[in-house]
């Protein structure tokens, strides 16, 4: 059975209780409780506070499951991954190799790409009443310049110019009393970042997961530098249509004040919002088409080959 047959576990919010016997999952949260077969959970995926039995651990870990953990910002906390295949020391060492120059342009393009894409699907069905003059056409420009900046930090800055203005771009079409402007830092005060970043943080566990089998080092980012820097790299370009569309159709279709709450600090997505987003994730959240990135970026490693990914 493939890794993308296999099922995905969501625990989200807080207050759930995880635990496992040799073939059953439960998960108990509030005066529910779901139960799923061992066998054919390929990725347990924790978001927030909750309580996880060591029982759960070992009986997924035995059946080569995936176990992700996410604060409730939806920030990586950590991962349990299944043995790194046995050529993973020589990807490892190709990746130390690797034109971060070169690579991190591929990945912005895809990026750059798929947000000016994103932009005009929307107009197209909807009309173009979200840009102001020029803007469409700076991106454009932006996008032919990227191939001939030779400093990284140019690339990351002219990827970051173009990734700000399209949340900008976008805050336009989402009703205004949601208080979406941008996309912003966690902690998060309004329910539209809340739910990107949420979205993000399941992104981020497919792609993590398919790196490892891979035998790829999460770390060693090109255009993202840092912890889970060659992640943030691959899913980049995934973003804009396996998430971002399904968050801002949920905000345009009317959120009511039920579905979260701004606190202080943060705002809190409802159990019932947080099953609608996900609803729309699975729908359009494509396991296949990163496994496809992943291994044509593993192969062109191995092989010296030059890196032309489709997304």
């Amino acid at each position: 059975m493939t890794e993308h047959l296999r099922e995905w576990v969501t625990v989200a919010g807080s207050g759930g209780h995880i635990r496992a016997t040799r073939n059953t999952l439960t998960v108990l949260k509030g005066a529910g409780e779901e139960r799923y077969d061992i066998g054919r959970v390929g990725h347990l995926i924790v978001v927030g506070g909750h309580t996880i039995h060591t029982s759960a651990v070992v009986a997924l870990v035995r059946a080569g499951a995936t176990i992700s953990f996410f604060d409730a910002d939806g920030f990586p906390a950590g991962q349990i991954n299944p043995p790194h295949p046995q050529d993973a020391e020589t990807i490892r060492f190709a990746q130390q190799k690797v034109s971060c120059h070169s690579v991190a342009l591929i990945f912005a393009q895809a990026g750059i790409d798929a947000r000016i894409l994103a932009i005009e699907r929307y107009g197209n069905a909807h009309g173009w009443d979200l840009l102001y003059e020029g803007e469409l056409e700076f991106l454009h420009r932006s996008r032919e310049e990227l191939p001939f900046l030779i400093r990284m930090e140019e690339v990351r800055r002219l990827h970051k110019l173009v990734s700000d203005m399209y949340y900008e771009i976008m805050a336009r079409t989402i009703p205004a009393e949601l208080g979406f402007k941008r996309r912003g830092r966690r902690p998060h005060i309004d329910p539209v970042n809340a739910m990107l970043s949420f979205g993000y943080a399941v992104l981020y566990g497919s792609a993590d997961v398919t790196l490892s089998a891979a035998g790829l080092d999460p770390d060693s980012g090109t255009l993202h530098e840092g912890a889970g820097g060659l992640i943030y790299d691959i899913i980049d370009g995934f973003k804009p249509l396996m998430i971002d569309e399904t968050v801002f159709s949920l905000a345009r279709g009317g959120i009511s004040a039920c579905d979260y709450d701004t606190g202080d600090r943060r705002c809190y997505l409802s159990e019932n919002l947080i099953q609608n987003l996900l609803g729309g994730i699975r729908r359009t959240l494509d396991d296949g088409r990163i496994n496809t990135v992943v291994r044509d970026y593993a192969c062109a490693l191995l092989s010296g080959t030059e890196f032309s990914p489709v997304y």
